[in-house]
C-alpha cells in the first residue's frame, strides 16, 4: 500500500461547505463516503486501497481527512473550478473527515512526521514514502483517539 497527499486549497470551490458538513457527519457516524479528488500531475503509480490524506493548505493548514483509493485509477474530467480543460482525479473512499477546527495541525506534522518535505507540497498526488507514511498514519490515529476523549 502506498500513501499519497491530496491537497485542498481551503476554498469553498475546492470543498463546498455543504459537502464538507455532510462528509463530516457521515464519517463521524462510521460511514465511508465516496467521492473524487484531484490527483494533480500524477497519472499513475496508484492501486486500489492506497492510503490518502487530505492536507488543507493556505489557511488553517493541516490534515482534515483520510481515506483510500477505490479502484486506483486516475482519470481526466472537467476542472473542479469550472475552468476550460480538464484535470485528473481518483475515486476516494473517505473514512474520516474532520471539521477544520479539529484538523491535525501542520506544525505537528513538521514535528511528529519526519522524513517528508512538508514545506514543499505544491499539488495533490505527492507520495509519502517510508518511514514517513507509517509515522503519518500513527500520528493520525493518535489524533483521532485524542478527539474521542
Amino acid at each position: 500500500m502506498t500513501t499519497f497527499l491530496l491537497i485542498w486549497d481551503a476554498s469553498e470551490t475546492g470543498y463546498p461547505s455543504a459537502n464538507l458538513a455532510a462528509d463530516i457527519t457521515a464519517t463521524a457516524a462510521g460511514k465511508v463516503v465516496a467521492g473524487r479528488w484531484t490527483f494533480g500531475s500524477r497519472r499513475g503509480g496508484t492501486a486500489p486501497g492506497d492510503r490518502v490524506f487530505l492536507l488543507r493548505q493556505r489557511a488553517d493548514r493541516g490534515i482534515v481527512a483520510s481515506g483510500t483509493l477505490a479502484d486506483g485509477l486516475i482519470f481526466p474530467a472537467g476542472h473542479w473550478r469550472g475552468q476550460p480543460g480538464s484535470t485528473f482525479y481518483a475515486e476516494v473512499l473517505w473514512d474520516r473527515v474532520l471539521p477544520v477546527a479539529e484538523r491535525l495541525p501542520f506544525e505537528e506534522l513538521l514535528h511528529d512526521v519526519p522524513g517528508h518535505d512538508w514545506r514543499h507540497i505544491y499539488g495533490s498526488g505527492q507520495q509519502v514514502r517510508p518511514p514517513a507514511d507509517v509515522a503519518l498514519q500513527q500520528r493520525w490515529d493518535e489524533h483521532l483517539a485524542d478527539l474521542r476523549r
